[in-house]
């Protein structure tokens, strides 16, 4: 005759919890989703702050390519950089290098105006006392 091992069942976890601990289950659950979100929201807020330096940083750039009057190649950067300003850097950032990307069409429109000379000086027979 075979003797079979039985393990008596343990019947705690079929019985109601005290109000107490589910009090605590409630508080660890509130606690697990607010860390959640505070922890992704952190995230964010650094990726975004070094999305942000990273704007800053090529505004030199394209200013001093705006000093050298390559406007296309300036524009073509702040497209680059207002998208992702848009995406990830935040609203503000993202519609400021908005304005300035529409803002290059007359700027480039103006540069490629042929430039009119200067008028001659004037000659002595024009000179009236």
């Amino acid at each position: 005759m075979e003797v079979k091992n039985y393990q008596m069942k343990s019947y705690t976890h079929s019985l109601p919890l005290p109000p107490e601990a589910e009090n605590l289950k409630g508080f660890m659950k509130t606690t697990g989703v607010i860390s959640l979100i505070v922890g992704i929201l952190l995230i964010w807020t650094i990726i975004a702050g070094i999305i942000d330096i990273l704007i800053w940083s090529n505004c030199k750039k394209i200013n001093e390519l705006i000093d050298q009057r390559k406007y296309k190649e300036a524009k073509d950067k702040t497209l680059i950089w207002m998208v992702i300003g848009f995406i990830f850097g935040g609203l503000i950032p993202g519609i400021l290098l908005l304005l300035a990307y529409i803002k290059y069409d007359e700027v480039i429109r103006l540069s490629q105006q042929p430039v009119a000379p200067p008028p001659p000086p004037p000659t002595g027979e024009e000179i009236q006392p």
